[in-house]
This record gives C-alpha cells, sequence and structure tokens, in this order.
C-alpha cells in the first residue's frame, strides 16, 4: 500500500498516510472564511490558493499515523460549536480539520504537510467558493464527487470496524487533547484580513 509522508514545519512531528486506492481520499480546496481565518491564526496564510482557499486533503482517520511527536498535537475551536481544528503546537502547523466526535469517519488534512503534495493527486473539489476573495474561483466544482466518495468511504469503514480509529481521539471517542477556543481577541485578529467583514 503506497504510503505519504508528512510532517510539521520543524519536524518534530512526523506521520505517514496510508492509501489503498486513489479513490480513498478527496483533494479540495475549501473557500470558506473559516478555514482561512485559521491559517492567518497560525501563521500559514502564504500557503492558501489565490482567492483565498485552504489546500485539503479528506481522508479517513485511520489512514494517518502519527510516527513521531504525538505530544505535540493540539486542537483549537474557532467557536465553541466550531470544528476540531488539529495542529502541531511545536511550530503552529495546522494538521487537519474534524468534527468533534470520532462516529465521524473524516479528516481533512492540511495538505501543504506532505513532503510530496503532488502525489495526493489532481485537486478534484472547489468547496464554499461563494466566500472566496477576489481572484479566487466563481463557482464549486466536484461537491457531488467529493461528497459520493466521503461516503463511500464511510460505509467502508463501519463495515470494516475501523471508523472510529484515529489518531486525534482515544478508543472511548474522547479527544486526545482538550480542545482550546480561540478567545474574543484572537478571533478577531484571524478574521480581521476578510475585507469588510470584521468578527
Amino acid at each position: 500500500m503506497p504510503e505519504h509522508a508528512f510532517s510539521c514545519r520543524c519536524g518534530a512531528l512526523q506521520g505517514t498516510l496510508t492509501q489503498t486506492s486513489p479513490g480513498e481520499g478527496c483533494h479540495l480546496i475549501c473557500y470558506c472564511r473559516d478555514c482561512r481565518a485559521f491559517a492567518h491564526h497560525m501563521g500559514v496564510a502564504d500557503q492558501l490558493y489565490p482567492g483565498g482557499g485552504s489546500p485539503l486533503y479528506q481522508v479517513l482517520p485511520n489512514r494517518i499515523a502519527i510516527t513521531r511527536g504525538a505530544d505535540q498535537i493540539a486542537c483549537a475551536r474557532l467557536s465553541p460549536k466550531g470544528l476540531h481544528r488539529w495542529y502541531a503546537a511545536c511550530c503552529d502547523t495546522p494538521l487537519a480539520n474534524t468534527v468533534g466526535t470520532s462516529r465521524m469517519p473524516l479528516a481533512g488534512m492540511w495538505a501543504p504537510l506532505f513532503r510530496d503534495p503532488e502525489a495526493l493527486g489532481p485537486v478534484v473539489t472547489h468547496g464554499f467558493t461563494k466566500a472566496a476573495l477576489p481572484g479566487g474561483p466563481k463557482k464549486d466544482r466536484g461537491i457531488g464527487r467529493m461528497f459520493g466518495r466521503l461516503l463511500r468511504r464511510s460505509v467502508s469503514a463501519y463495515l470494516s470496524g475501523a471508523a472510529r480509529v484515529s489518531p486525534f481521539f482515544d478508543a472511548a471517542g474522547a479527544p486526545v487533547v482538550r480542545p482550546e477556543v480561540l478567545s474574543a481577541e484572537a478571533r478577531r485578529a484571524a478574521f480581521a484580513t476578510e475585507p469588510g467583514k470584521q468578527d
């Protein structure tokens, strides 16, 4: 099975993503304001696509293995109801986005983590383009394909018993570290780059 190596910016956290076929993941660009704000909060806005798109690779969490630096895993939320946004505390490198439970086998990994992002295959989905900044795409693309693949992967994970296996949640389904909700000041700073919109 092919493996794709990844690491945080300083190298303290490293891991591999194991895939059994090209259809095991979805390479996408998300243009939502929250993903863009988190990139600014983490200091990686220079890695956004034109129009403020966040490069992500959507996979089953059980395919992700942290081989070094698991103690550096941290988690933030933009709001009390926001996604769990996992990152490497050693250098503030985004790792992945998940919902707040391991019952949903989904992780949107930060694509620049990978040593060879091109090995993940071409970008097949542009999402939330209505929130794109000038220079971004005008219409969503590949959303149906993304959700179709997600459904197939989820069903397969449940049938195999691997749906709740994740480096971000323990065997009981609890986050491996306590998520921290951004303060009002940090949230305002994260969204401050949005033209004409302040949170």
